[in-house]
């Protein structure tokens, strides 16, 4: 990208492109922790679904910190080169993922929230670059373009995050139910 690109606005407050890269390599440099944080329990959240509605609640952390977590994403655009953030996902996020695969089905420690199974917080992590790559394209004026796994993975999650009944009746015009926006 050039340097007007990673300066470039995006529909996420006052983020940039910049900002937003930061975002999501803070979730891949966390990806690469979680590996080793494997623990001998069963999981208080069975589901990536389960856990994201219990965050995106009016009281949940995703809406108590989002402002932490907006600041967070600015002081590290701040800090990092361009270069040291594209080498999160060229090096990082390629090792954990191997070390994933590696444990297997395990539980992990996820950020000291929960315990949740490993597949479950790749689920969230696949949400995350999903929603954001949208985030990306569109402050790039660049068309949606996602793999359609990845599409359908968060499209499926976020179906399971919201109230059913709510989430049917509205998605078939039924209700004005206000379940919008199911994250943040």
């Amino acid at each position: 990208m050039t340097d007007e690109q990673w300066a470039r606005p995006t529909r996420l407050g006052d983020w940039d492109v910049r900002s937003l890269y930061a975002h999501l390599g803070g979730w891949v440099f966390g990806f690469s922790m979680l590996v080793g944080q494997v623990r001998d329990v069963d999981p208080t959240h069975h589901t990536a679904a389960a856990l994201l509605r219990e965050f995106n609640r009016p009281d949940g952390l995703a809406t108590s910190r989002a402002d932490k977590v907006a600041a967070g994403a600015r002081e590290d655009a701040a800090a990092y080169s361009t270069a040291q953030m594209i080498e999160t996902f060229a090096t990082v996020g390629p090792t954990a993922i191997a070390t994933a695969r590696r444990l297997g089905p395990v539980v992990i420690d996820y950020f000291g929230h929960a315990m949740l199974r490993l597949d479950e917080a790749v689920s969230i992590g696949i949400v995350e670059a999903t929603v954001h790559l949208l985030d990306l394209q569109q402050a790039l004026g660049a068309p949606p373009e996602v793999p359609a796994a990845g599409l359908a993975h968060t499209a499926a999650v976020l179906a399971e995050t919201a109230p059913p009944v709510d989430f049917i009746e509205a998605a078939t015009g039924r209700s004005a139910a206000g379940i919008f926006p199911i994250m943040t």
